[in-house]
């Protein structure tokens, strides 16, 4: 079906005091009052539905004035909203301009400013996007239905349309039932990013799975400026239980497509995107006695996969609920079982609180998180490329005594080996036909009160040989690294887990990810420019390698090869300075360890700088704890 949009009219509210003036006079705008309280200070209401968290409004004739407003009908949960001055590029206020929940105050440098609660992610702007991202050959664009007030419910299949459906998994990711999060909106943007990077490892994701991706499934309320509801006032995500009398049109349209694409393949996976009001990320996490144990681990898997390599998420930011059936999920559930594990993720509008320190949430981390998403999909559905490995502990091979087991939540895959304390014993993983390069090494177990403390782990590819040990009594349920290894042979590489007498060794997963090819040497042959790589492993803990390459002298360089490489954290602040010195033309490696700093530092997005001469280069590196 063809897209159709009709014309719509907006009602909105413009008030005038000493020549400032409110209106929402445009799609998403929520704004039903202004009052003035002095010449300065003003109280705003807005129109509420289940909640009044929206708000989206312009506010003229500002410039060199400094005002307060009060929004009295959000939360008290609310604190740092966002401004813009052209609707487009979009700013927090600072904690010091917002001193109260529901208060902003500022000096305003232009006559019009926007105010919204989170960036705004409009109909419009999403058609913008859906135009550009149609331009992929792997994307194709559909309408599954036309709401009462006649916009489109869309879907978008992203999927490589050369190889057939039913050699593919297939995954429904949808957003915005709730019109007041944005936030959920920017992380379905990171996803589609992600899918459309043109990466050999995504592309192979692509050829194995079809995502159906439905971008609003409440266009009406988005458009309207709702909060929570749709533009009838009606929950969309609690409607879907029932009967057909009171349905609304959006879920008569999405349960009919859903159960089209079930019907003939139950999704491997569904996800419900949202986002709240409380500083962290969260999965609600539906409980065994409600579901199932399969259900209730597989759940688990998954999410404890999306907050592998997230600074932004942490293990003790999960919610548990029982499912219901007036949500989607709980419908999935009373239709297909745990055939389809289905989850609903939720991102913050303020800040994510992790290692007791606040990162405020922006679109660029709401893009890295939709990064993770993509992966932690495809990991859970163990699929591999050569430059994003996985092997698990179904194709190892045990010399000794060992058990399998598939208890408890933390394990990768069906089950997990442990392999009894002994010296003598052990288990190889090979991988085989990946590429040469630099590759970071993961691996993956269940902690457990009995297990070693001492595990040693050994990677050869019959050329290099390197070897790491580890507790495994703790950081059980993530990808934990272990080093960075350099593969040069045509041989498989080849990793032994020794056991050893300090308790059980857990033998579950490895994951091996190409970050970058062979350098031979840490300073060699001439380069014709000024370069900086992206640092190896990335994300690292504690160590990481940077490579950067110093040109001949006299190529756009005014002072010689005076070279420093800095590091800073996201608020600017410099960490440590790595190289300050003059150095000769070449490529150089430099080490960063962040347990050497002096300081501990927490983990998060870190900045490197190099600079040569008068040119400047940053990248982003994450560490992760």
């Amino acid at each position: 079906m063809k897209n159709r949009i009709l014309g719509v009219f907006f009602l909105f509210f413009t008030t005038a005091f000493a020549q400032i003036t409110f209106d929402a006079d445009f799609e998403s705008g929520n704004l039903k009052s202004v009052s003035a309280v002095d010449s300065s200070t003003f109280n705003v209401e807005t129109n509420e539905d289940i909640q009044g968290r929206w708000f989206y409004f312009r506010i003229s004739g500002v410039k060199d004035k400094f005002i307060t407003v009060n929004v009295t009908t959000v939360p008290h949960d609310f604190t740092q909203a966002m401004y813009s001055y052209d609707n487009e590029e979009y700013f927090r206020f600072s904690v010091e301009e917002s001193p109260q929940s529901g208060t902003f105050q500022k000096l305003f440098e232009e006559d019009t400013v926007y105010v919204s609660y989170y960036t705004p992610y409009t109909f419009n702007y999403l058609q913008n996007r859906i135009n550009e991202w149609n331009l992929s050959s792997y994307v194709t664009v559909d309408t599954i239905g036309l709401t009462n007030h006649f916009l489109p419910i869309q879907e978008i299949i992203v999927t490589n349309p050369n190889i057939p459906a039913s050699e593919k998994k297939s995954v429904w990711i949808h957003a915005r039932t709730h019109p007041s999060e944005t936030p959920s909106s920017w992380h379905f943007d990171g996803i589609m990013q992600e899918l459309l990077s043109n990466d050999d490892v995504i592309n192979y994701y692509l050829d194995n799975i079809e995502f159906h991706l439905i971008p609003f499934t409440n266009p009406d309320g988005v458009f309207y400026g709702r909060s929570r509801t749709n533009y009838d006032g009606i929950d969309v995500e609690s409607n879907w239980d029932n009967d057909e009398i009171s349905t609304t049109r959006e879920v008569e349209l999405l349960k009919a497509r859903m159960k089209e694409l079930n019907d003939e393949k139950p999704f491997s996976v569904f996800l419900n995107l949202h986002s709240q009001a409380s500083s962290y990320c969260t999965f609600w996490i539906h409980k065994a006695n409600s579901t199932s144990n399969y259900f209730y681990r597989r759940e688990y898997q998954f999410a404890n996969l999306n907050i592998s390599d997230n600074p932004y998420f942490n293990y003790e930011d999960y919610s548990e609920s029982n499912l219901r059936a007036v949500f989607p999920e709980g419908w999935l559930w009373n239709n297909y079982g745990d055939q389809v594990m289905a989850l609903t993720y939720e991102t913050p509008y303020n800040n994510y609180h992790y290692d007791s320190s606040n990162v405020i949430v922006t679109n660029d981390n709401l893009f890295q998180i939709g990064k993770r998403t993509v992966y932690a999909i495809a990991e859970y559905l163990e699929i591999s490329h050569p430059k994003h490995y996985i092997v698990d502990n179904s194709i190892a091979e045990f010399e000794g005594m060992y058990s399998i087991y598939d208890v408890e939540n933390q394990f990768f895959g069906d089950d997990f080996a442990a392999i009894e304390a002994n010296d003598n014993y052990y288990a190889v993983y090979t991988a085989e036909n990946l590429p040469s390069g630099n590759y970071s090494v993961s691996a993956w177990w269940a902690t457990g009160g009995g297990n070693s403390y001492d595990t040693k782990f050994e990677i050869s590819d019959g050329s290099n040989f390197a070897e790491i040990s580890k507790t495994q009594k703790i950081n059980g349920g993530q990808w934990n690294h272990l080093m960075s290894f350099e593969h040069t042979s045509n041989n498989p590489i080849e990793i032994k887990v020794l056991g050893n007498t300090t308790g059980l060794v857990i033998a579950d997963a490895f994951r091996l990810v190409y970050t970058s090819p062979i350098t031979s040497i840490d300073k060699e042959s001439v380069p014709k420019d000024f370069q900086l790589y992206q640092n190896y492993p990335n994300p690292f803990n504690p160590s990481t390698t940077i490579q950067y390459s110093v040109p001949s002298i006299g190529s756009a360089f005014n002072d010689g090869n005076k070279v420093t490489l800095k590091v800073y954290d996201i608020l600017g602040r410099l960490v440590t300075t790595l190289v300050d010195e003059y150095q000769s033309t070449g490529e150089y490696k430099v080490i960063f360890d962040a347990s050497s700093t002096g300081n501990k530092l927490a983990s998060g997005t870190y900045f490197y700088r190099l600079q040569i001469g008068d040119r400047l280069e940053t990248r982003k590196m994450i560490l992760l704890k």
